[in-house]
């Protein structure tokens, strides 16, 4: 049943379960971020920098922006179709946001690994 949902006869469900799925993935991050925080609770400079200095976490926190960005491409490409009617506009817009999610991109991955 979901094979054939995910075929070329429903296009948009692709993009609808990858939000979802960003979504989710998402939410695992916050959570587990609550509960680190709750059990090694960090205070100072030194903590904090112990505290997100482990690779497998600056990976996690990579990951969890790449699904923010995923998921906010997807949903401002939605809203830009639902209410921007002018195609030339619409798509100067998009390569707009596009730029400034890479460049936030790029921007991260500098703060993770020049920590």
């Amino acid at each position: 049943m979901l094979i054939q949902l995910l075929t070329k006869q429903y296009p948009g469900m692709r993009l609808w379960l990858s939000q979802r799925l960003t979504a989710l993935m998402m939410a695992f991050y916050i959570i587990a971020l609550i509960i680190l925080l709750l059990i090694t609770q960090p205070a100072g400079f030194t903590a904090w920098h112990a505290f997100i200095s482990p690779v497998w976490f600056r990976l996690a926190t990579l990951v969890f922006f790449m699904c923010l960005f995923i998921h906010a491409w997807l949903g401002v490409a939605d809203v830009l179709q639902d209410y921007v009617f002018n195609k030339t506009l619409r798509a100067t817009m998009q390569i707009g946001v596009d730029a400034l999610l890479i460049a936030y991109l790029f921007w991260l991955m500098f703060i993770l690994w020049n920590i």
